[in-house]
């Protein structure tokens, strides 16, 4: 398998049906995809997942399975949500090819990536968009837009696939000599969470109304994608806000 594709990871979140985790699995081998984590899944692997798995039961054998979505983005530099509706925050948007395109040139980098998939009937939960650096969406019939998991599986590991073919076609492009450590999704929520609570220590945060403030906040820092070195900038920040209000104290 190749090494690059190795570097992308396919995360199902808190799917319901096993039968769906195989048939996910066997879209992903067809494209040489074998790194799948399942979030906290209603029912773990069993006799369908390993039939709908056909010839991918490898897939299902070494899938990882945590409890959250967190844990699952442990180590991954980009994170790619997919949804078919229109959601209230404004994300950045990609087609899948796109999608795929930025996924390519991420690990090309040496760099992981991370592309989610939601539950079966809700999809992705908001608060799981805004954990998310693009969402892919593919274009389908305005009036029914509903895709079966595996089917949007096998669309987003088929664009995937297509770019890395067209990557080794070509004549492998000069890489940057120094690649900087992009945050890891631990990292990056731990900021958030205290700048949520720094904002409320001033009181320009109402904890009891705090408004879209925060979403709107997160969707401006995961467009930056930011680096391990500027998260530690920005909580060393946060942290003379509260040294400053212990000085007024004294």
């Amino acid at each position: 398998m190749s090494k690059m594709l190795n570097k992308i990871r396919i995360i199902l979140v808190e799917t319901s049906h096993p039968g769906n985790i195989g048939s996910s699995a066997r879209a992903m081998l067809n494209m040489q995809l074998t790194e799948l984590y399942l979030v906290n899944p209603k029912q773990l692997p069993d006799e369908q997942t390993m039939a709908t798995a056909a010839h991918a039961t490898d897939v299902v054998n070494n899938a990882k399975i945590v409890p959250t979505l967190l844990e699952a983005l442990e180590g991954v530099d980009l994170v790619i949500g997919t949804s078919a509706r229109t959601r209230r925050m404004d994300l950045p948007m990609l087609s899948v090819e796109d999608a795929a395109q930025q996924a390519m040139a991420h690990v090309s980098k040496g760099l992981n990536v991370a592309i989610i998939f939601g539950r079966e009937r809700t999809g992705l939960f908001n608060e799981e968009l805004l954990m998310c650096h693009y969402h892919a969406f593919i274009p389908s019939n305005e009036v029914y837009t509903s895709l079966n998991l595996a089917q949007a599986v096998q669309i987003v590991a088929y664009e995937v696939f297509k770019q890395y073919l067209s990557h080794n076609e070509v004549e492998a492009l000069p890489t940057q000599n120094h690649v900087r450590e992009k945050a890891s999704a631990k990292e990056v929520q731990s900021f958030y969470d205290e700048l949520a609570h720094k904002m409320q220590v001033v009181g320009f945060l109402n904890p009891d109304k705090p408004g879209h403030v925060v979403d709107k906040l997160k969707r401006l820092f995961q467009r930056a994608q930011l680096e391990s070195q500027e998260i530690n900038i920005l909580r060393g920040f946060l942290s003379q806000i509260r040294q400053i209000n212990d000085e007024d104290k004294g």
